[in-house]
Parts: structure tokens; sequence; C-alpha cells
């Protein structure tokens, strides 16, 4: 109770400070790439073209190979939203009814969403806590005969030991949907993050580091499985290749003989895209120094624990700057530290927050079964998550507190401050 009272308020003060930045960005050059496209009368993948010679490809036909090429993937299909891949990519690898697909214990919904969605059985792993990815060994000792992928993800400001999870995979015949929704930009031993798995898809939703509100990419090698996510996002429409000869003619026309849904990028979102992407790889470097620098000055404070970053990882991308709190060396909770840290600093829920829910008990995650007949009674089973108890998952809920990723890119006074301010709390509780 006491620790609840001290969690309230806070005696420590600091100098005014000035503005935290914005995010995203957007300056002139954003609002002329909008208006290009209003100019253009091209708003949709799936509306006319246009005339090649005035306004070139589709802005989505653009963003989709150069962000292909900035991955080092020969493929890239674009959608609506980062869950909208997951399902497609999980559609072209024909995961389906009663297939079994692992996912971390500790992310966001989308994942095993994207499981339900195609009718498969999310089964979920522990993390490793001092990287907040899944943990192989975890992985491991879930696999049965009807484990068919794994979805690994990176997580936060770390990415998932790919090489273990690849081998892992191919010991067992697997194939791996690499969530790269975090780490645009990441390197793995020469290799972006996305690369690494069979398919690679993110997002692209208002809070990553390569942001259009909301949208999302797959990317792959496989010029089968770009085949199958294009039907999967366009309605098993394809691309037409060339200007048809009459004026407004349609940009997508009959594809493959196979299910598909309606996840399209619009062009306005693309434009937004190709406008964010040339500032990424700067945006990141910024956010790499500065997070080097907090966990160089935070490791020194006791109670203060820094997350772990493999050797393989050759550049490191944040969506979020992680610390973790032993609350009894520390004097307070990690709850407590954020809203102490909200108020002193002058951060809000987007810029300052706990990590996931763990997936089986965060409330959002709330399986509603198609039925199939005798075995729909066997899958509702399948999918109940009342006796699953992940303690790594567990532990990191407890004791991790999330600087978002636009914090990092604060002058070096504004990121000192956050430092202080830590410093300055653990004292102020002994």
């Amino acid at each position: 109770m006491e620790a609840d009272r001290r969690g309230e308020s806070s005696t420590i003060s600091l100098s005014p400070s000035p503005a935290w930045p914005q995010w995203p960005i957007a300056d002139e050059r954003t609002l002329a790439a909008l208006q290009d496209v209003l100019d253009s009368g091209r708003w949709a993948i799936s509306g006319p073209l246009n005339d090649p010679a005035k306004y070139g490809k589709a802005k989505e036909q653009q963003f989709a190979e150069q962000f292909a090429e900035y991955c080092g993937a020969r493929f890239c299909v674009t959608m609506d939203h980062g869950t909208s891949a997951l399902i497609a990519a999980l559609e072209a690898l024909d995961i389906g009814f009663g297939d079994e697909v692992i996912v971390p214990g500790l992310t966001w919904i989308a994942p095993a969403i994207a499981v339900l969605s195609v009718n498969g059985v999310p089964v979920m792993a522990d993390i490793d806590p001092a990287t907040l990815c899944i943990s192989v060994d975890s992985v491991a000792e879930r696999i049965t005969r009807r484990t068919r992928a794994i979805i690994a993800i990176h997580m936060y400001g770390c990415m998932a030991d790919m090489d273990a999870l690849r081998a892992l995979a191919d010991k067992h015949g697997l194939v791996i949907v690499e969530d790269a929704a975090h780490s645009h930009g990441a390197v793995w031993r020469g290799k972006k993050a996305g690369t690494l798995g069979d398919i690679g898809v993110f997002s692209m939703q208002h809070g990553k580091v390569l942001t259009c509100g909301e949208g999302g990419a797959a990317i792959t090698d496989d010029p089968v499985l770009k085949e199958r996510l294009e039907a999967s996002a366009w309605n098993a429409r394809c691309r037409i290749s060339e200007a048809p000869a009459l004026p407004f003619s349609m940009g997508l026309t009959e594809g493959l003989r196979r299910f598909g849904t309606n996840r399209c990028l619009s062009e306005f979102q693309a434009a937004l895209l190709l406008d964010q992407l040339p500032r990424l790889d700067g945006q990141n470097t910024v956010r790499e120094h500065n997070a080097r620098y907090l966990e160089r000055e935070l490791s020194e404070i006791p109670g203060v624990i820094t997350m772990e970053h493999p050797s393989q990882i050759d550049s490191r991308t944040y969506y979020g700057y992680v610390i973790r709190i032993d609350a009894q060396r520390f004097g307070c909770t990690a709850a407590q530290l954020i809203l102490k840290l909200q108020l002193v600093l002058g951060m809000g829920d987007f810029m300052l927050h706990p990590v996931y829910k763990p997936l089986y008990r965060n409330p959002l995650y709330a399986p509603h079964p198609r039925r199939h007949g005798a075995l729909g009674e066997a899958y509702t089973r399948a999918l109940d998550t009342a006796e699953i108890m992940l303690p790594g998952c567990e532990l990191v809920y407890e004791q991790a507190v999330v600087f978002h990723h636009s914090v990092l890119l604060a002058s070096m006074e504004q990121i000192a401050r956050v430092v202080e301010a830590v410093r300055t709390i653990y004292f102020e509780q002994q």
C-alpha cells in the first residue's frame, strides 16, 4: 500500500523541457506528395490508370519496388494493415484449419488474430526476458505433429534469434513468417529484417518507424508466394503490367483462381510511404545513437535492467526503447515509475507506457472460432488459454517500461533529462 502511495506523486523537480519530437514527422514535401495524388485523379491501386507519360507508375507500385530494394528482397506486396500482411502470408503458405502456428506470448494481438483468421490454432511460446523476443527453447517444446509455422517477431528494439529459429524450422519442416513490424531497417548478419523468414511482414501503422497512418507490406524472394500474396491482397486480381489502349482502364485485372479479399493500400498511403522511406535510415541512426547512450547511463542505476542484443545484430532499430525495473532494488514498480516519469518529463501514454499484456491475458484477444461440424468442439478446446502461464512473459509485463521511438529523436539535452529523472526517482525511493 505504501508503495502505491509513493507512485502517486513525486517531489522531484526538473527545469521546463522543450517539446518532445512529434510523430509522425511531416513537412512541405509530405504535403506535395499528397497533392500529387489528388491532382492525378487516381486515389486507389484499383482505380483508373493514369497517363504514364505524365504521372509515371502508380505510387503504390513505386513504393513496392523501392521497399523491396531497400530490404534486399525480390518482391514486395503492399497492403492496408500489418495484420492483413500476416493473414495474407499465412494464406500464401497454405496454413489452414487446425494447423498450429507458434507465436510469442508477449506481443500485440495481431499475430494470433491472423492465425485465427485462417482457422489455425495459435500456440503461445514464452519469451526470453533479456531480449523480449520469442524463446527458441520454448518454441522447440511446443512443436507437435500439427505444427506448420512459426511467427518470429522482433520486439521493440531487439531481433529474434533467426539463426536458431531457422535451424529449428528446417529440422521440423516448418515455415517462418518473420514479423518485422518493430524493425524496419534492422540488420541481422548483413541481411535486413524481413528477409530471414519465408515471408517477411511489416506494419506501417501510425506509431511505427515507417508509417502512413495505417498500412502494411509483405516481402519474399519466391515468385509463387508473391503471386499468392497478391491474390490474398487484391481479391485474386493482379496488376496490369502495361498501360491499356483505352483511357480510364482499371489498374487491376483478373489474376489467379485463388481465394482473396480486398486489402489494398491507397495511393495516398503509398505517397506518404514514398515521402517517409528516404528519411528512415537517418532517423534510425539517431535512434540507435541515443539508445546506446541511454543504455550506458541507465545501466549504472541500481535496479535498472537494460535489454540485451544478440551479437548477430549489425544495426538496431527501435520501435520502443525498453528498460526493466527490479522493484525490490529500485524502490518502486514499473507502473509507478511510468506515472512519475510521465508527470516529470511531460510525456503522455503514447510516448511512455508498459509493454503489451501477455497475449493469453489480453482482453482484446477473444477467439471467436469458426464452427466446423463435429470438429468445432475440438477446435474450440484448442483455442482455450485458461491454463496458459508463461513466466518470462509475466516477469517482463511486471517489470518493463517502454519509451516510444520518437523519444529517441530528441536532443541530447532531452535524452539526458530522461537519465536524470530515472536516477532522481531511484534515490528519492531509497
